[in-house]
């Protein structure tokens, strides 16, 4: 685990100071939210998880997205207007074929999953027991979108493209994901280069689960001497 830095070598798990004056994304002033992301298949959900056992509260934007989508939910007849279907495995491809696809499903759900969001953030802060009035918000497309930007911080979760490539061909093969798929699904993301430049974090994923673990728990120590 590193901070951001010029050089990517550097392993000194401390806080960048920035430069950037937060943007307010709760009433509470006494509210951080912190960004958590990565490129597809990075492992960001399984260092999410790893906070949630450290006791840091993390919302979970794609678990917010499914909810919107479901029968019922807010977004569910938007989607069904405009696409004939709410399949996700369906509107994945579509929208990795289909720019103005793309812009269309995130009209739709970016600004249900944003309030959705702020209404969880005010709730679970007050649980966190490790970091007091501290949230992750796990998303995969915070800086593609500039979400950061909004943010108190952003972590980012960085594995070698070749592993990422492998992990997510595995791990959906049975969903007709292709090795060709997954590239394409790739290059529209953010480059390491870039998700690493809008970091106040960078979490090395690479190795062992355990390595990842003392990572995640030497970054709260962080967070808990920036406090």
């Amino acid at each position: 685990m590193k901070p951001k830095s010029k050089k990517p070598k550097t392993k000194k798990a401390t806080p960048r100071k920035s430069t950037r004056k937060p943007k307010k994304v709760s009433p509470s002033s006494h509210l951080k939210v912190i960004g958590l992301t990565g490129g597809i298949a990075s492992g960001k959900s399984a260092v999410a998880e790893i906070f949630m056992n450290l006791g840091v509260p993390v919302i979970d934007a794609d678990q917010i997205s499914r909810t919107l989508a479901q029968p019922g939910g807010a977004a569910h007849n938007k989607i069904l207007k405009r696409f004939k279907t709410t399949d996700r495995k369906k509107l994945r491809e579509l929208v990795f074929r289909d720019e103005k696809a793309r812009r269309d499903l995130e009209a739709i759900l970016h600004p249900l999953i944003q309030s959705e969001s702020k209404r969880q953030m005010e709730a679970l802060a007050q649980q966190s027991t490790v970091l007091p009035g501290v949230v992750l918000y796990e998303a995969a497309l915070l800086v593609e979108t500039g979400r950061h930007k909004d943010l108190d911080g952003l972590i980012v979760v960085e594995t070698p493209r070749e592993i990422r490539l492998k992990r997510l061909v595995d791990r959906d093969a049975r969903k007709g994901m292709t090795s060709e798929m997954a590239k394409k699904i790739m290059d529209a993301q953010a480059s390491d280069e870039e998700r690493r430049h809008a970091a106040t974090f960078v979490i090395d994923n690479s190795g062992i689960f355990q390595e990842l673990k003392t990572r995640v728990a030497a970054l709260i120590q962080s967070l808990k001497n920036a406090n």
